[in-house]
Parts: structure tokens; sequence; C-alpha cells
């Protein structure tokens, strides 16, 4: 008799737990959007698959199969040049329409481009010298007159080696609605493409800012976990204040297969079938959540990504996981698995002091910020509740100088991105940033990442030899 009841009980829960966090549906589009390239998941990120004649590139997107290049120049190597993308489609009903438009010029190149509607020229695009601009993101919009029927809006190279569009989508209003785009090389952007990798039934729950990639057949646990990761999005969007690069999309797959990794990269998710086995899962039992923190740590790097902050490997990433965890899915397991956590970096920290600055020997290379997590926690603590916010706000005045580090690359864009992130801790109130790190034997102009400490001859210290 327990048993039974403790069966209906978890039943009542999960339909609580549905109706109380409100659960995304498959995507439905906007009134106020005719089409969105992005969104329909029909960039091709090999940039090899569509047709080329003639420097054109046809893409009739009432065709579910049509593919549109990430953009105009030299996009793929062995490729001809994609001079022109012709986006063909059908109105019901001639009127004036926006066509809107977000694109970057690239590294290199002085990138322009015309727009046309039915082989009529509307206007160009802002003329950009990528060398003084490089991967500098532009919005512009168009006003587009179109007629009832078959229309043709064409994107025409002016000048230049090679610009990317992230986003292309007209509209019936001149402010473009507010859609957080899909990253334009998707591996699997449409529930189709995701289909043929799982080779079974799936499904797609969506949100403003997540979504979410399910087997058919676990349809109940994804419902439970997504709610989850909407409000943790919230969470660290309130904490950073800058939306991720584009939506955050969260795949699950099986375990056996090459798609399985674990992690992200540029807001895409992958975790294995197991994730979503919530009976299993010691906190659904006990606390009836679901066990959240990796994707919601996940997530939270890419956030990280986006402001261009860098600091300490992914430890910024990970201490804002674990608040926006806290908010969200906190219980005592995960309490306890963060206290130990914590417990393990002070004393390597110590360790390392003792050690006269050296990381210990017995430790793996991967986790050699541990130094720098103890030291952000060091400073949560002293600072108060508003550490975080703060220094994101910092980090908000800084973006123009943050990304035009994309210019530099390698180890100097990591190396003047930390310079700049460590400039944004120091100007909080009496946190002394900069000494803290001198007195650590932390260096104030060389990431750790730029120290190489997982190759061969690391000498295990926080400092480039010339700073030694």
């Amino acid at each position: 008799m327990l048993h039974g009841m403790k069966k209906y009980r978890n039943i009542f829960f999960l339909a609580f737990t549905l109706f109380t966090f409100g659960v995304g549906t498959c995507l439905c589009a906007q009134a106020d959007y005719i089409w969105d390239v992005s969104e329909k998941g029909i960039f091709d990120s090999t940039n090899k698959a569509y047709k080329i004649e003639d420097g054109s590139v046809t893409v009739e997107l009432d065709d579910t199969a049509a593919l549109c290049p990430t953009g105009l120049g030299h996009l793929a190597s062995g490729m001809d040049i994609v001079k022109e993308i012709q986006l063909g489609f059908t109105l019901e009903a001639a009127g004036d329409f926006w066509l809107h438009l977000s694109w970057n010029p690239g590294g290199s190149g002085q990138e322009q481009f015309e727009v046309f509607a039915n082989n009529v020229s509307i206007k160009k695009s802002e003329l950009l010298n990528a060398q003084e601009r490089p991967q500098q993101e532009i919005k512009e919009t168009f006003k587009v007159g179109l007629q009832a029927g078959a229309n043709t809006i064409s994107l025409r190279q002016l000048s230049g080696d090679g610009l990317n569009f992230h986003n292309l989508s007209l509209t019936t209003t001149e402010e473009l609605p507010y859609r957080h785009p899909l990253k334009p090389n998707l591996e699997f952007p449409t529930l189709q493409s995701y289909e043929k990798e799982i080779k079974e039934p799936g499904i797609i729950l969506d949100s403003t800012h997540v979504r979410l990639f399910a087997p058919q057949r676990m349809a109940t646990a994804a419902k439970v976990i997504f709610p989850y990761l909407v409000k943790a999005y919230q969470e660290l969007y309130r904490i950073v204040g800058i939306d991720t690069e584009y939506k955050i999309v969260v795949y699950h797959f099986p375990e056996d297969g090459s798609q399985w990794v674990g992690g992200t990269s540029v807001c895409s998710i992958k975790y294995g079938y197991k994730n979503l086995d919530v009976k299993t899962q010691t906190e659904w039992k006990r606390y009836h959540q679901p066990h959240v923190s990796g994707y919601i740590e996940e997530m939270a790097h890419n956030f990280v990504s986006a402001t261009k902050a860098q600091f300490g490997w992914e430890m910024i990433g990970w201490t804002l996981g674990v608040r926006a965890s806290e908010k969200v899915a906190n219980n005592t397991i995960f309490t306890k698995q963060v206290q130990e956590t914590r417990k393990n970096q002070q004393k390597t920290y110590q360790r390392y002091r003792e050690g006269g600055y050296i990381f210990p020997e017995d430790l793996p290379e991967n986790q050699c910020d541990r130094i720098h997590a103890y030291i952000l926690w060091e400073y949560e603590k002293r600072y108060g509740p508003e550490f975080w916010q703060d220094f994101f706000k910092e980090v908000k005045k800084e973006q123009e100088k943050l990304h035009a580090a994309n210019g530099l690359n390698g180890d100097e864009l990591r190396n003047r991105r930390y310079q700049i992130t460590i400039d944004c801790f120091d100007r909080l109130k009496g946190v002394n940033f900069k000494k803290t790190l001198e007195k650590a034997g932390i260096s104030l102009t060389t990431d750790i990442k730029s120290l190489h400490p997982t190759d061969p001859g690391w000498d295990r210290k926080y400092l480039p030899k010339q700073e030694q």
C-alpha cells in the first residue's frame, strides 16, 4: 500500500511541476514574422551543400530541403565565391515589409553588399573595414515593397573577401520582434535532422532562450527538466545582464554514439540519455528535483563567453553555474557537493602557497584553475551577494575593448581579454584584485590558458618565464 501511494505521489508531483513551471512546445512562428532563415535552421554549416551557379545561390524558402550560405565571398575551401544569395518565397498579399540582417565583416577586407527586391535595388549595406572592426556584429533593416505571389530578395556582394550572416528575417514590422537567434551552423537545427541522427522519433521543447531536443519516448522526463533550464537562463541573465550569443540548444544522444560529449560548444549542449532517466536520480527520489546542475554549468559558460570575460580557465562559468543552481534547483545533495569541491579548492590553494606558489605535482594539470576558484570564492564572501552583478556591470562597460580583441589571435587574444577582465575585478570597491594576484604568484598579463598547462613541460607556475 505504501509503495502504491509513493507511486501516485510521484506522478502527482510530476504533473504539479509541469503545471507550476509551464512547459514550451514545438516552436510556432510569431505573426510578425514572414520567414526567418536562422530559425528555419537552413544555414549550411559546411558551405558546400548548396549549388552555386555563376556565383549565385538560389534558396527557395518554401522548400523544406533548402540550404542557405552563411555569408558572401570566400566561404569554403575549394568552392566558388558566393557573389549573390537569392531568397525566393511567396506572399498572400502585397505590401511593405522589413528585411532584418545581422552580419559581421570577418577579419579582412572592405565588406559591403546590396539588397534587391524583385531585381529592384533597395539599398546598400554599411561599408565595413574588417581590419578596423573585426568580427563586429552589425544589425541593419531594409524596407521592401513586395507583391502578392512569388517574390525574390537578393543579397549581392559589392566588395570584400568574405562576410558572415547570423540572421536573415522578413517581418511585417519595422521593429524586429525579439527572437534569440539560433547558431547559424547548428549541426542539428530541426527535429527532422535530430531524429535522423538518433534514429527514432523525437520532440522539441522551446522557449525564448532555450530549446531542448529529446527522444519522444522520454518526453515526460524532458518536460520535467526543461522548466528548470528556462529558469536557470533567467537567473544567469539576471546576474550577467548580457544574453548568450545564440539560443541555448540542449541535445540528448545515446551514450554509445559519436555525438554524446557531455559538454558545450557555442551555445550547443550535448548530453546522454541517462540525464533523462530522472526516476533513478537520488535528487528526484529524495527531493523530487531532477539533476540539472551540469546543464546549468554548461549554460553559464556560454554566458561568460558572450561577455568575452577571461579568467581562470572555466572558473567564472563554474561559479555562476553554482549560483544559478542554488537559486533554481538547490537541495542538500547539491550543497554538499559544492561544499566538498570548495574544500578541495581551499586545500589545493594552501598546498600551492606552502609549496612556493607551485601547483602540486600530484594533481592533474587540467585542475590548475582551482587556484582561481578559491580566490573568486574568497572575494565573493567578503564583498557580498552583489559581487558578480557588480563585476559584470564593469564588464559591460568594456564590451567595445573586449570585442576589439577579436583582431588578435590565440594567446594574444586571451591575454588581452584577461587583462581587461582583471581590470574589471580590480575596480570593485575594496577588492584590490591585482594585489591579491601578485601575492598569489599569478600573472597580471598572461592568462593561465596561455601558459598551456596541459602541454608537456609546464613548470606548474602561474607566471610566464619573463616574469619569474
